[in-house]
């Protein structure tokens, strides 16, 4: 599975990479920029995109629905520690393929993604 990591924590990007690739996932590309993000998009084509909520550019509701509106298909993994159900209502409403609450290990990482990119 090719995936778009956009988070705003250089670390965090690298985690998620570091346990995406060791599990024979290709990661396309990471970014914190909302630009950045859809240019990514539209040039790798990812089948997920993991996406967290907080970052001081763009917030993760606004990512998710540009990701959306450049592609309706798109499928998106929320990654957060804010698990509020309303938040998470909101977050499917606007098109979220999935919640994957923070901290999480790898095989919740694995299992979040099989399912987010199978919808």
């Amino acid at each position: 599975m090719k995936v778009l990591i956009i988070d705003d924590s250089p670390i965090a990007r690298n985690m998620l990479s570091d346990m995406l690739a060791v599990t024979g996932n290709e990661v396309a590309g990471e970014t914190d920029d909302l630009d950045q993000a859809l240019a990514l998009y539209k040039s790798t084509k990812p089948d997920l995109v993991t996406l967290d909520l907080s970052m001081p550019k763009a917030d993760g509701m606004t990512v998710l629905k540009a990701l959306r509106a450049l592609d309706p298909k798109a499928r998106v993994l929320i990654i957060s520690a804010n698990a509020q159900d309303n938040l998470k209502q909101d977050l499917t409403a606007a098109g979220a393929a999935g919640f994957l609450g923070k901290p999480f290990s790898i095989a919740e990482l694995l299992g979040a993604a099989q399912k987010a990119s199978a919808k």
